[in-house]
């Protein structure tokens, strides 16, 4: 049986990226950080996993009671998580190979999209995306970057995603 998921879809991963670059603006996005973003768009209730949740955060913690639980069963959100790195990575230069992405900030471990790179036609189909402008995709915009990523009290480790220990 062939089982789609938007998850391991390259065009949707282009999709993805520019949604949440353009809806994060002038902040500055790690590679590791946007990739935890992007697995958080694939599976905002996952959002709810994050324990405890972050106090420089806190008034955002609300909105995810609003989140519906996924229906299909994510039994190991680490391996999932490092499987789509192989799609954002091939997302991320493509969109540098077309100039949508900052290629010397990318270099420098920074998502940023370059001024004007997106068409107006297209920032209004992003306009009609229900999902952008949902409880979920705000707490995935505009919470998560203001949270620490870092140590041992930080999003790394807070998520289970990523491995804490060694950073600084």
């Amino acid at each position: 049986m062939l089982m789609y998921h938007p998850a391991f879809d390259a065009n949707h991963c282009l999709y993805r990226t520019v949604s949440i670059l353009n809806a994060t603006g002038s902040t500055p996005i790690s590679w590791p950080l946007f990739r935890m973003l992007d697995f958080y768009y694939l599976f905002p209730s996952q959002l709810k996993a994050i324990k405890p949740w972050p106090r420089e955060i806190g008034k955002y913690k609300s909105k995810t009671a609003n989140i519906q639980d996924q229906f299909e069963d994510l039994t190991n959100p680490a391996r999932t998580f490092f499987d789509l790195q192989s799609f954002q990575k091939a997302a991320t230069l493509e969109l540098i190979a077309k100039g949508c992405l900052s290629k010397s900030k990318f270099d420098k471990g920074i998502m940023q999209l370059e001024p004007d790179a997106l068409p107006p036609g297209y920032i209004a189909l992003l306009e009609t995306d229900e999902f952008l402008k949902s409880d979920a995709f705000i707490v995935i915009t505009k919470a998560l970057p203001e949270a620490p990523f870092y140590g041992s009290n930080g999003l790394k480790s807070r998520s289970g995603l990523m491995e804490f220990i060694y950073d600084i």
